[in-house]
């Protein structure tokens, strides 16, 4: 049975799983629309001869068939940020998106994880996580730092560096400084 309470619970393990996935804040994966997620479903950022590119072809097949990728807006940016759904959350959304009418979502909400009750907000991504998976320390549910962290510390190639940061959307510098700051006030 699907009422508003099952709704809420499923969208926030599901908004959980995108929120660590992706290593967004958590605001970015909350804010995602109903147009991103047609978007993805409907593959329209795949160029079809993508597979070709790849030096091993069933790796490009394997990436395809299991993650659905779309780009969304960055917040007070003109940046956009990739998105990457993975395979075992397109059942989850398609559901909840079939629901939304009967789990009292606004017709007009424009958000793919919408607030209940006919509002037309999304939830706050950042306490998705902790109301849905055992977080230790409040900063543990913040992906971008840990990844941020995780991420430095690889021994990467600089380029392979370059794009982690980009995917994360930071850059050196924004590490350096936040180390930075940590130092100076633990």
């Amino acid at each position: 049975m699907w009422d508003k309470h099952n709704f809420v619970k499923v969208r926030n393990l599901v908004l959980s799983r995108l929120i660590m996935l992706d290593a967004r804040r958590g605001g970015d994966p909350a804010r995602l629309t109903v147009n991103v997620w047609r978007e993805a479903i409907t593959e329209t950022w795949i160029d079809p001869n993508l597979i070709e590119c790849f030096n091993n072809p069933m790796h490009g097949k394997y990436l395809i068939d299991n993650f659905k990728p779309a780009y969304q807006s960055g917040k007070r940016s003109r940046k956009l940020l990739p998105v990457i759904f993975p395979k075992d959350t397109l059942e989850p959304i398609s559901k909840l998106s079939e629901e939304r009418t009967n789990c009292n979502v606004a017709e007009v909400n424009i958000f793919l994880f919408s607030h209940t009750e006919l509002t037309i907000d999304h939830p706050s991504g950042c306490h998705c996580p902790q109301t849905s998976v055992f977080v230790p320390h409040p900063s543990a549910a913040i992906p971008t730092d840990c990844t941020l962290d995780i991420g430095c510390q690889l021994d990467l190639a600089a380029e392979n560096r370059e794009m982690f940061y980009r995917h994360i959307g930071h850059s050196e510098a924004t590490k350096k400084k936040k180390m930075f700051t940590s130092a100076l006030w633990p």
